[in-house]
């Protein structure tokens, strides 16, 4: 917006007019007069969405509570209920705890935002722990008043560019288990190494620490990042890949926990060349 000030001072009344003469530095208090128009015009409130969400991260019991549609997922922490997801088709980016074993969930809070009676972790990333926990059986009746969100979509699965050549994949902590969206990951690393004629892969697997919210600390198994490799490699062999071409590198010493984000050292990254 251009703002024009002979406009702005011509439209004072006469006797404003009059006194402005008598103003020391009137081309200072114009300029004044500019800044703060511009302010009021401009200047974004700053309020508590500007506020980052408060990250969590622990380990209990998965709950699961019926709804109108799909089955809604929740734990309790510290007086809390978080809602984490629905159970949804084997395709959902979502994919579920188990009851009878603990779930780890690492998360940030979405404050005033309720789902299925919880309020809502997003994003969010959760593990089932291997360990058989017969305490974690909760199951909820559906309540009138709690809502689920609507069924969830099937992911749209684009493929990734032609020129990729690093690809990282994320896994459950304590685990090598390839979901199908990690599968997909491996079958779009294939496909573009065939495309563009490339023989030789890099596989470089770590293990990792998370830090607790309550200052604990888990700590994957030893070998976690060798299974890791050695699971990728045989898929790479499976899929018509030269022993010889495969190249694994194994990070073996756990990653510090951070307190924030710590399942993003939990990985595998595959490069092709």
């Amino acid at each position: 917006m251009k703002i024009h000030i002979n406009y702005i001072t011509s439209r004072y009344p006469v006797w404003m007019s009059k006194s402005i003469p008598e103003l020391p530095n009137w081309r200072a208090y114009q300029g004044c007069i500019v800044v703060v128009l511009l302010i009021f015009l401009y200047l974004k409130p700053i309020g508590k969405s500007g506020e980052e969400d408060k990250y969590v991260s622990f380990v209990t019991c998965p709950i699961i509570r019926d709804s109108k549609t799909f089955p809604c997922w929740l734990v309790a922490h510290e007086g809390k209920t978080y809602y984490l997801g629905q159970q949804g088709r084997s395709g959902s980016l979502f994919y579920p705890p188990q009851l009878k074993h603990q779930v780890l969930v690492e998360g940030y809070v979405k404050e005033g935002s309720l789902l299925c009676g919880g309020i809502v972790l997003d994003p969010v990333v959760i593990s089932v722990l291997p360990e058989l926990d017969l305490s974690c059986n909760t199951l909820l009746p559906a309540q009138d008043g709690l809502e689920p969100p609507p069924p969830i979509p099937y992911p749209e699965n684009k493929l990734l560019a032609d020129d990729t050549r690093s690809f990282t994949i994320y896994f459950d902590f304590d685990s090598d288990f390839l979901s199908l969206h990690k599968t997909r990951i491996v079958s779009e690393a294939v496909r573009i190494a065939k495309l563009n004629q490339l023989k030789s892969v890099e596989i470089n697997t770590f293990r990792a620490t998370t830090l607790l919210s309550d200052g604990g600390k888990l700590v994957e198994k030893a070998n976690i990042a060798e299974l890791r490799a050695e699971k990728l490699r045989d898929i790479f062999e499976g899929l018509g890949f030269e022993e010889s071409k495969i190249r694994v590198i194994v990070t073996n010493k756990a990653s510090k926990g951070k307190g924030e984000n710590d399942w993003q050292m939990r990985k595998a990254v595959i490069r092709l060349y």
